[in-house]
């Protein structure tokens, strides 16, 4: 397919999800219809089912591609050697650059509870976030491969906590919007490097502040 065909195609996708999540987040998935989101989309229906055949296939799509934007950036950390807490800083602003990031961040959160009753969404969610679990770990185990990390941590037990984290700024800005991705991410690296950016685990408490200095700033 030549490349202007698969940039417009791409570009209608993006137009259809992003209508989509503001359907999804402002009615919910049950009171949302299809037609609802071709009339929001401005696209007909033919040209709608060609993309998606369903609803489900919307709510997975949405949801999988802001997971596929962090497990990107989360990768080419692991390629670039990026510091865990820089990565951890430029995560949520990744989130919220997202085209229609308000909308997708409430719709993440309906459909985690929505992930319990539906089999087939439960299945696409795990499956994507554990590629992006995966692609912490691997990237702490790198880290400690290299001296960066201390070798006593658990690198898949801080990737659960370091998706915690990303979840937690999805979770804390579809309750208030204006969580600042910004100041977020500076915690979020503050925090981290506490533990992932220095050798401070396991240090008395004044070598602990002795290294304070070298956070990132």
């Amino acid at each position: 397919m030549p490349k202007a065909d698969t940039d417009y195609r791409l570009t209608r996708r993006d137009q259809i999800l992003a209508a989509a999540a503001r359907c999804f987040a402002a009615d919910g998935f049950h009171r949302t219809s299809m037609q609802d989101v071709i009339a929001a989309a401005g696209v007909s229906p033919g040209g709608f089912y060609r993309y998606f055949r369903s609803k489900d296939e919307m709510i997975r799509a949405i949801c999988l591609d802001a997971i596929g934007v962090v497990e990107e950036l989360v990768l080419d950390a692991l390629r670039t050697h990026q510091p865990i807490p820089e990565l951890m800083a430029g995560l949520p602003r990744a989130l919220a650059a997202l085209d229609e990031a308000d909308a997708r961040t409430r719709l993440a959160v309906q459909a985690w509870g929505e992930v319990l009753r539906n089999p087939a969404l439960s299945e696409a969610m795990t499956a994507g976030v554990t590629g992006l679990r995966t692609a912490l770990r691997d990237r702490i185990a790198a880290g400690q491969r290299d001296g960066e990390i201390p070798a006593q941590l658990d690198p898949d037990a801080c990737a659960g906590v370091l998706l915690a984290v990303v979840q937690g700024f999805i979770l804390q800005h579809a309750w208030d919007p204006s969580v600042s991705a910004e100041g977020y991410g500076k915690a979020a690296r503050d925090v981290v490097g506490g533990l992932l950016g220095s050798s401070a685990v396991g240090l008395p408490r004044a070598s602990v502040r002795d290294a304070d200095h070298r956070l990132p700033r």
